[in-house]
C-alpha cells in the first residue's frame, strides 16, 4: 500500500502538496488517477476554511456567526469509490488530518462505517427507552438522532462504505437527509459505486431514495487507478510465516500495509454480545489466535468479521494437541469462514500447515486436512491476485 506521513497544517495547507512533498522523497508513486480526488478533497477543503471565520471565537465572530440556511439541493461532499488498495483511504483521511479542528470551533469525526452504524442503532435504542418513560412511542428518533450528531461533528468522515444490513438500508436515506439539512458534510470511501450499494438486498427498493440521496448531494468520484498498493505488498511476498525472523516478517508487513493510516480498535456486535478487536485499520485487522479460537466464538461471529474486514492478520497459531480440541473446531470453521468469503489472510504460526495438528485420528483431524489445503492455496498468487477483484 502507498504510504505518506500525514501533514501538520503549518506543513501543509493542501492535499496536494502533502502529496507531491511524499512523491519527491520517494516515499509515494505518482498515481494520475487520484488526481480528481485530490483535486475535489481540496476544493472541499478549502470550503471548510472558509466559514471558519465565522466562528464566534475568531475576531470576526461578530460579522459572519448567522448560520446559513442549507439548500436542500446543495453538494454536501464526496464520495469516493474505488477498488481495495488504490489509496482511497489514505486520501481521505490526509484530508481529514489537514480539515479546520477544535482549535478553530470546528468539530471533526473519522470513522469506520461499520462503527458508526453500530453507534446510530445504540443511540436509537437508548432513545426508545427514554421515549418509555414518557410514554411516546410514536415519536420520530431519526430527526433528534440527525440533530445530535450534527451538533458533534460538522464534518464526517467515513472509511469503507457498505450496506448489507437491512435495518441500516432502511434508515439511511432518512438520516443522511436529516445531516445534511443541519449542514453536516460528508466525505466517503466506497469499494462500489453508489449504484451497486445493497446490490440484492432485502428490500432493497426502499434503499433506492438514499441511492439518489447519494448522487444528488454528494460528488461521486471513481477512482480507477490500475495499481492495488496493498496487492503489491503480498503477491511474490511471504504471508504465511514461521521459523527464523517469523515475528519480525509478520510486523513489518503489518506496518508497510498500515503505515499513514489510522490504527484503533474495534468493535462487533453478533446477538447482543460485542467483541473487540484491538488493532484494526480499514479492512484490515489484526487479532491473535488465542482470541479467536480459544474463546467461545462461532460462526456468527466468523461471519461478521468478514462482513467488516477483508484482510486477516492472525498471529500466534501454535501447535495442536490432543487437549485443544474445541479450538481445532473453531479453527477450522474460522478457516472455512475466510475461505467460502474470500478473505485475506496472512499467518504467524509455530509450524507450517501440514504440523499444525499432531492428532492423525477422528472426526477433526479429518476435517483439518482440508484447513491445511485451504491454508495452502490462499497463499498462492492466483487467490492473492483474486482478492483485488472483490
Amino acid at each position: 500500500m502507498e504510504t505518506v506521513e500525514r501533514p501538520s497544517q503549518e506543513q501543509a495547507h493542501t492535499l496536494k502538496a502533502a502529496i507531491n512533498t511524499a512523491i519527491e522523497q520517494g516515499r509515494l508513486k505518482n498515481d494520475p488517477a487520484q488526481q480528481k480526488s485530490i483535486l475535489e478533497l481540496d476544493r472541499l477543503l478549502q470550503a471548510l476554511r472558509a466559514p471558519a471565520l465565522g466562528n464566534k471565537k475568531s475576531a470576526l465572530g461578530w460579522l459572519f456567526g448567522k448560520k446559513p440556511r442549507v439548500s436542500d439541493d446543495s453538494q454536501r461532499g464526496l464520495y469516493i469509490w474505488g477498488g481495495v488498495g488504490r489509496g482511497k483511504t489514505m486520501l481521505m483521511d490526509l484530508f481529514f488530518d489537514l480539515a479546520p479542528g477544535e482549535q478553530i470551533g470546528f468539530a471533526k469525526r473519522r470513522v469506520h462505517f461499520h462503527a458508526f452504524m453500530q453507534d446510530v442503532h445504540s443511540r436509537i435504542h437508548l432513545w426508545r427507552q427514554a421515549q418509555k418513560s414518557v410514554k411516546d412511542r410514536s415519536a420520530d428518533p431519526i430527526p433528534p438522532l440527525a440533530e445530535g450528531l450534527a451538533s458533534e461533528a460538522q464534518l464526517l468522515c467515513f472509511d469503507e462504505f457498505a450496506v448489507t444490513d437491512v435495518a441500516d438500508a432502511m434508515l439511511l436515506a432518512r438520516l443522511f437527509t436529516g445531516l445534511f439539512s443541519h449542514g453536516v458534510t460528508v466525505v466517503t470511501t466506497s469499494n462500489v459505486a453508489p449504484d451497486l450499494l445493497y446490490k440484492d438486498g432485502l428490500n432493497r427498493s426502499f434503499f433506492l431514495p438514499f441511492i439518489e440521496l447519494v448522487k444528488t448531494r454528494m460528488q461521486v468520484i471513481e477512482l480507477a487507478s490500475p495499481t492495488d498498493y496493498r496487492m503489491e505488498q503480498l503477491i511474490n511476498g511471504d504471508i504465511y510465516m514461521e521459523g527464523n525472523n517469523s515475528q519480525d516478517r509478520f510486523n513489518s508487513l503489518w506496518s508497510k500495509m498500515t503505515s499513514g493510516l489510522v490504527v484503533e480498535p474495534a468493535e462487533l456486535e453478533v446477538a447482543g454480545r460485542a467483541t473487540r478487536y484491538q488493532q484494526a485499520c480499514g479492512g484490515l485487522v489484526r487479532e491473535t489466535f488465542a482470541n479467536l479460537c480459544q474463546k467461545p466464538l462461532g460462526a456468527g461471529d466468523y461471519l461478521a468479521l468478514t462482513d467488516r474486514f477483508h484482510t486477516l492478520f492472525l498471529e500466534n497459531v501454535p501447535v495442536l494437541h490432543r487437549k485443544d480440541r474445541n479450538a481445532v473446531k473453531r479453527f477450522i470453521n474460522l478457516i472455512d469462514t475466510l475461505y467460502d468469503r474470500q478473505m485475506t489472510l496472512i499467518v504467524l504460526a509455530d509450524d507450517r500447515p501440514s504440523r499444525l495438528y499432531e492428532i492423525t485420528q477422528g472426526t477433526e483431524a479429518f476435517e483439518f486436512q482440508r484447513t491445511v489445503s485451504r491454508l495452502r492455496e490462499m497463499q498462492g498468487t492466483d487467490w492473492l491476485n483474486n482478492q483485488g477483484n472483490i
